[in-house]
């Protein structure tokens, strides 16, 4: 099996950050963020992910939430996802302030691939930190690293 993350510095020494190529079953946004989906490895690369989906409102977001994508893609096909470090650009909920705690995405408030704040009606577990206020849907967060790659 290769080898899949890419740790240390990429750019800036002060933003250090962690990147992971898998197969992504569908089209995707730079900036959105990604779960996993299928673990029965096609194409060999690990685990297939896809933008992440809603959870219920109010309630737990979607599962498995690993990161944010690095690129574009217009179809399925590999996709290089950072899942650890400073990240700029990342699709998040409107009202998201300096030092939110962030979940994935919630039916009530967000949109697909779009994190959600942390609030007592909004939990799960947290997969970054609001470096920025949102500003047209992004902010610049610290990506948790799950420790999945």
């Amino acid at each position: 099996m290769a080898i899949h993350k890419i740790d240390g510095v990429d750019g800036d020494a002060n933003y250090p950050k962690k990147f992971v190529e898998l197969y992504c079953s569908g089209a995707v946004t730079k900036g959105q963020w990604v779960s996993i989906t299928d673990t029965t490895s096609p194409n060999g690369r690990g685990q297939t992910v896809a933008v992440a989906a809603l959870g219920p409102a109010n309630a737990e977001p979607i599962a498995l939430v690993i990161g944010v994508a690095a690129e574009t893609k217009t179809a399925a096909g590999n996709l290089r996802i950072q899942t650890a470090g400073y990240c700029e650009g990342v699709s998040v909920e409107a009202g998201v302030a300096f030092g939110d705690a962030l979940v994935g995405p919630v039916a009530d408030t967000s949109a697909t691939g779009m994190a959600d704040k942390l609030t007592a009606a909004i939990f799960g577990p947290v997969i970054a930190g609001a470096l920025t206020a949102t500003s047209s849907s992004t902010a610049t967060v610290m990506i948790v690293d799950q420790g999945y790659f």
